[in-house]
């Protein structure tokens, strides 16, 4: 399937033969579908609340959904919706810091519900299960930009290439920010990490 559009991008998707839109439905399904549970775990370490972290999950599904014509087939979908995920935070969570967080009024036209992204949580995430409370509540005290490289590079294992196509950051300022993030955590998990046994690097 092949989709072009030219000049500015439209707001809404193209128009497509029956053929094409079961390809597309097919392509998001094989390629991007898979990561849903991925892209739950990645929004509750963002915000720290399930509820909000499931809206925001779903929002991004939708979103991935509707601008799937931009994506490229076989190529690094992971890093390219947890890209959709973090331009959602951004220009959503905010908000919910202060009121719940909505949906916009165009989520009645959503094929994918909160319901689908819950099916897709067979796997353990990385952090529960492994470590107590006291590393995820260290986790959130991070800066937002911390929080994220820290999420994306030790949770989610992205390489630098990948965390710099999500953040749109430069590889050197990724290196930068990990480091400093990781000493960061390492600070806060002392007294934890003293206590169960554990030997922290210096460096």
């Amino acid at each position: 399937m092949e989709i072009r559009t030219r000049g500015r991008k439209p707001k809404k998707m193209p128009e497509m033969t029956p053929e094409q839109k079961a390809e597309y439905d097919r392509l998001f399904e094989q390629e991007i579908m898979p990561h849903a549970s991925s892209v739950y775990h990645f929004a509750v370490r963002l915000v720290g609340d399930r509820d909000i972290a499931r809206d925001l999950a779903q929002e991004t599904l939708f979103r991935a959904y509707r601008f799937l014509y931009q994506y490229k087939p076989s190529t690094n979908a992971k890093a390219w919706i947890f890209r959709i995920l973090r331009n959602t935070f951004i220009n959503h969570y905010r908000k919910a810091v202060k009121q719940p967080y909505s949906l916009e009024a165009h989520n009645e036209n959503s094929i994918y519900d909160a319901e689908d992204v819950y099916a897709y949580h067979h796997y353990q995430d990385p952090i529960e299960g492994h470590f107590g409370d006291e590393v995820t509540n260290a986790l959130m005290q991070l800066p937002e930009d911390f929080r994220t490289i820290i999420i994306l590079a030790d949770v989610e294992s992205l390489s630098y290439k990948e965390i710099s196509h999500v953040l749109r950051i430069p590889i050197g300022t990724i290196r930068s920010r990990l480091h400093r993030a990781r000493k960061i955590l390492r600070e806060i998990l002392a007294d934890y990490a003293a206590a169960h046994g554990y030997e922290l690097p210096e460096d």
